[in-house]
């Protein structure tokens, strides 16, 4: 670790750096018309470095890390190839071309907007002057984005799940930060589906969101305050700051939100064991809630060769939810008993410490990307389950739990112009440690001091060639991992585990015609979350526990992925396979079998098989978009002493609609259908949610309001059964899942973010 310290101290002690490029201009013929579809080329001494097609106004960005040396190739059919200069600030304004002298009279180019297209193997989403840039914020906008779709309320990209979020190369920890980013500021999205290699192995998708240039210095501010009802009241309220002078920009960033929700479910479970148990739950829990969040930090361009910025944040939460739990047992169909639980939990995060230190910077052509981070948290949860029973004795279960836990990461990317495109090296280390107290004076459950200690080692190559038609990319990541777990109380539980791995990826891309394709297959890894690893034991009822395991190991998988862009069209077919996928589970928890705890578990192997495709439209005001997809697994597990297939596709229908009313007024009208089928081993019931949203501008943009109603029909809430060998449960949800918002937003001079610290460690961040 120190040779690697001093490695990354004299990199950044020998480099110059330069602060990456954005690039836009808008292509008109002889007769001032804009131009679409012309190929845009940024290269630097005849290498490639990127490209873009212009629009239906004839625009184009482009964003690189390289600025020096850099020439733009403009090129059409029957058009003389223009080669242009790039400006200091990358405004290149409006670039008139010339018809060639061998162009045909009677040639006539014409096409459809698209606002989106293919890089590589990621599909991005022009935002700037499309319908998206009045959708109210980056939530928002992500809303609209092919391949991502909303589950209970959390963004995720079809079939892939929860994904790693950058906004202009930085993090996204939180996702209220989406909340505070104007849709109208964002220039465009960048959605991949199957990360390379410079991403960690664990990534299972990227979206990447790139804003506008900034402009002036001085003050700016924004103000939102969003408030609401869902079924009891909650509010969320935000204070974002920033001082520009120069290459300096200091910001701040203060949070607040509070409120209660209400949950409200009916569980029959089955559990098959000497005896055949049969219980009834019913489940209704209160939630409050209250979180404070502060940021801190700076940028600095130091000149158009360094930049450098940081930040602090501190986060306090805490969270109390009361539950009444109604219980009722049979036990081989006869009555057993009936027990009325009254529980208290309370968990608090205090508090939750972040930072961030970033270096970029270039000397020559070589670019450099550092970046170090630094978490710490600790949380405390407290339950009291006060348990009557109608035939037995009444009984009180306390339970306490401490958990502290810490990560530092740094990681270093270097990239270089190589042949007709580029090659990345880098390296990542992580440094994570979970310590956990838990006690108990009830004699059903154990004490437990657990310690979790890991150790990831990275480093990985990355090279993207252009040649001829295609655009070849190939990338190679390694990664050591060493794994302990040591519980001071169950000697038995203590585990020592080391991983060495080799993940590769390799993309292709080309263009024919109007087509963009693209194929790329990556090698990758999911591992466990530290609550999935934690062997505390809770309480549910008298027979039924819940707990993580600390033997579960990663599922690796393999992911094949075809991608293709027409006009304003697009598909996608992905394959992947995984290897010991962990999976939800139920196990005896008593020596007879009467008693079960719910945990997590491995299973041998699973296919998986997805398909999207997606069009949108434009019909005067009205500018619809359609989205069609499903998924589905071959996967079975044993269930009662037989195996169960749970092949059963799952189908999504998305319908959103963009009007723009008079007075400057825009109205969304989405909804979305879900098809019931299997996940893992769980089976979902079908779901939908139609919602509707006005949005409003005023005081030159500076004042916006929205009114937003969401899951008018209440229908987001499919019922869930899970099968296993001995145990399966059928869980109806009756919760209020509809809500009225309605949000304020005043924007001071607002410019957009100069933060570039891309972060380390990012999957690991969210391990935690």
């Amino acid at each position: 670790m120190k040779r690697l310290t001093i490695i990354i101290i004299a990199a950044l002690a020998l480099s110059s750096s330069v602060f990456g490029k954005d690039i836009k201009g808008r292509v008109l013929d002889a007769d001032g018309k804009p131009m679409e579809f012309v190929n845009a080329v940024l290269l630097q001494d005849s290498t490639f470095i990127t490209g873009a097609i212009t629009n239906s106004n004839g625009d184009f960005y482009l964003s690189s890390d390289i600025t020096v040396g850099l020439k733009l190739r403009l090129s059409f059919v029957g058009f003389e190839t223009k080669m242009v200069e790039i400006a200091s600030d990358g405004e290149l304004g409006d670039i008139r071309m010339i018809a060639s002298d061998n162009q045909l009279n009677d040639v006539v180019v014409r096409g459809n907007a698209s606002k989106i297209h293919l890089q590589g193997n990621s599909l991005v989403a022009n935002v700037e002057n499309s319908v998206l840039a009045h959708a109210g914020t980056a939530k928002d906008v992500l809303r609209q984005i092919p391949m991502v779709v909303e589950n209970n309320g959390n963004l995720e990209v079809f079939g892939k799940g929860s994904p790693v979020v950058y906004v202009n190369g930085r993090k996204i920890n939180d996702a209220q930060e989406l909340s505070s980013l104007l849709s109208g500021n964002i220039r465009n999205v960048e959605v991949i589906t199957n990360p390379g290699a410079s991403y960690s192995a664990d990534a299972k998708a990227v979206i990447r969101i790139r804003t506008k240039r900034p402009q002036g210095d001085g003050w700016s501010a924004t103000l939102r305050s969003t408030n609401g009802f869902q079924h009891y009241f909650q509010s969320t309220n935000m204070v974002d700051l920033k001082f520009r002078s120069g290459g300096l920009e200091l910001f701040s960033n203060f949070m607040y939100n509070t409120g209660r929700n209400r949950e409200k479910k009916l569980t029959d479970m089955t559990t098959l064991a000497k005896s055949r148990w049969d219980q009834q739950l019913s489940t209704m829990n209160t939630r409050r809630y209250d979180g404070i969040l502060g940021k801190l930090g700076f940028s600095w361009i130091i000149n158009n060769s360094h930049s450098i910025g940081a930040y602090y944040q501190n986060e306090y939460a805490k969270n109390e939810t009361k539950s009444n739990l109604v219980s009722s047992v049979l036990v081989d169909r006869v009555f057993y008993d009936n027990w009325n639980t009254c529980a208290d939990n309370t968990i608090k995060n205090t508090p939750r410490h972040a930072a961030n230190v970033y270096y970029n910077g270039q000397i020559k052509k070589l670019n450099i990307d550092f970046n170090t981070d630094y978490i710490w948290n600790k949380g405390v949860q407290s339950t009291m389950n006060k348990e009557k029973s109608e035939m037995y004795a009444n009984q009180d279960v306390t339970t306490y739990s401490t958990n502290r836990s810490r990560m530092i990461a740094e990681k270093l990317v270097l990239s270089y112009p190589v042949g007709k495109g580029v090659l990345r090296l880098g390296e990542e280390y992580i440094s994570s440690r979970t310590y956990n107290h838990f006690n108990t004076a009830y004699a059903g459950l154990d004490n437990a001091s657990s310690t979790i200690k890991e150790e990831n080692t990275a480093c990985f190559l990355e090279v993207v060639q252009q040649v001829g038609l295609f655009s070849l990319g190939a990338g190679l990541r390694y990664e050591y991992v060493d794994y302990d777990y040591a519980d001071k109380v169950h000697s038995d539980y203590h585990l020592s585990k080391k991983f060495n791995n080799v993940f590769p990826s390799f993309n292709v891309a080309t263009r024919l015609g109007q087509v963009q394709m693209s194929l790329s297959y990556s090698g990758r890894v999911e591992r466990p979350t530290y609550s999935n690893l934690n062997a505390n034991v809770s309480y549910l009822n008298r027979m039924t526990y819940e707990s993580g395991n600390p033997r579960l190991l990663p599922t690796k998988l393999h992911s094949l992925e075809y991608m293709s862009v027409w006009k304003n069209y697009f598909a996608q077919v992905s394959y992947s396979y995984f290897d010991n996928p962990i999976v939800n589970t139920t196990k005896p928890y008593s020596e007879d079998g009467e008693m079960t705890i719910l945990t997590y578990d491995n299973f041998k192997k699973k296919h998986f098989l997805q398909a999207f495709v997606g069009g949108q439209f434009k019909v005067g005001v009205w500018q619809p978009r359609v989205n069609v997809g499903m998924f589905t697994q071959w996967f079975s597990i044993p269930v009662g002493g037989r195996n169960k297939s749970m092949n059963t596709p799952i189908g999504i229908l998305q319908w959103q609609n963009a009007i723009h009313l008079p007075q400057d007024i825009w109205l969304n009208i989405d909804g979305q259908w879900t098809t019931s089928g299997h996940d893992k081993n769980i089976y979902l019931s079908s779901s939908s949610y139609v919602n509707a949203k006005l949005y409003k501008e005023f005081c030159k943009k500076k004042l916006s309001v929205t009114l937003e109603a969401r899951d008018i029909f209440n229908g987001s809430r499919p019922d869930v059964t899970l099968y296993n060998d001995a145990v399966t449960m059928f869980q109806r949800n009756f919760s209020e899942m509809r809500c009225v918002m309605l949000t304020l937003q005043y924007n001071f001079n607002v410019t957009r973010d100069r933060y570039r610290g891309t972060g380390a460690g990012n999957t690991e961040k969210k391990r935690f």
